[in-house]
């Protein structure tokens, strides 16, 4: 009887950690979304804000470098305006099962 009680409290406490694991790994997934999140939008602005210039597309590029993500700006003319699609890729680490998985934020300056 003292062996099946030792057995359950054990499969409790393993149920309990992967519960916490899973708890843990997607509030810091959270994190990590929002934060490129809001470097993709500052961007956005920064693009719009200087009217698409070149040199404040490759600061951007470098900075988002530095902070680990990948930074794709594609500016084109169109009839009335200029416009450009921002594209930023970062990748996300599960702990301790060591799985990357790849994210893609996109959106457009005009």
């Amino acid at each position: 009887m003292k062996l099946q009680g030792m057995i359950s409290h054990f499969i409790l406490f393993v149920l309990l950690m992967l519960l916490m694991w899973v708890g843990v790994t997607y509030v810091s997934q959270n994190i990590q979304y929002s934060s490129a999140k809001k470097f993709h939008s500052g961007v956005v602005r920064q693009i719009e804000n200087s009217y698409f210039d070149k040199q404040v597309i490759k600061d951007c590029e470098r900075k988002a470098e530095g902070e680990g993500y990948r930074l794709q700006v594609e500016s084109y003319d169109r009839g009335n305006g200029r416009d450009a699609r921002v594209r930023l890729e970062m990748s996300f680490t599960f702990p301790v099962i060591q799985k990357t998985k790849q994210y893609v934020i996109e959106g457009y300056a005009r």
